[in-house]
């Protein structure tokens, strides 16, 4: 009997921690921890969560190649292949032409932001010969510009916005263009993870 009550206690005293664990937070209640995805202060709720994932995928990026030498970000494995700092600048380019697309209604980048992003946003053999010789500060850069960007418009907008932006040629609403950023980031860090492992030492 006295092993029953034990097991019967145990186990509500483990639910109710459990519970008091898992019990969500609010929206005024979360915190700028890059691993607790969610609502942000400042933002709406659908924005601050779609924000909280871009945050975290830049930060992947960044954190994942920390350590890598110039030679490893020029690494080009073969004839078809990127190297890892033209993905991280591909990555950067893509967010600001989404930019273009979604705050400022264009259907490509800006006349200046094109001479300043479309290297990265093509790749290929233009960036194979002109984006080398950079440090890992360069392409931090890159991102965190962006990035800033990003939110700084974001914050102009609200849910409404987010759920709509089709139009005829186009149906994808804003958030879909963003989730496709976020896509965009977490395939190219796998790029990264394989070219990484294949750079001899």
């Amino acid at each position: 009997m006295e092993r029953r009550n034990f097991a019967k206690n145990l186990g509500l005293g483990l639910i109710a921690s459990t519970a008091t664990f898992a019990k969500p937070k609010t929206i005024s209640e979360v915190d700028d921890n890059i691993n607790h995805l969610g609502p942000k202060k400042g933002y709406t709720p659908q924005i601050g969560a779609l924000v909280s994932m871009l945050d975290w995928v830049s930060d992947t990026v960044i954190k994942y190649n920390k350590n890598i030498s110039i030679e490893e970000l020029d690494y080009i494995h073969d004839a078809d292949s990127n190297s890892i700092g033209s993905l991280i600048m591909h990555v950067a380019a893509t967010k600001v032409i989404y930019q273009d697309i979604t705050f400022h209604n264009l259907d490509d980048f800006s006349p200046e932001n094109k001479k300043k992003w479309n290297l990265g946003m093509d790749l290929g053999e233009d960036a194979r010969k002109n984006l080398i010789g950079n440090p890992l500060s360069y392409y931090k850069d890159a991102i965190a510009e962006a990035r800033a960007e990003t939110k700084i418009q974001m914050k102009k907008k609200d849910d409404e916005w987010l759920l709509g932006g089709q139009t005829e040629k186009w149906d994808w609403n804003n958030y879909c263009k963003w989730f496709h950023v976020v896509e965009h980031y977490a395939n190219h860090r796998g790029q990264m993870t394989w070219y990484k492992k294949r750079i001899k030492k």
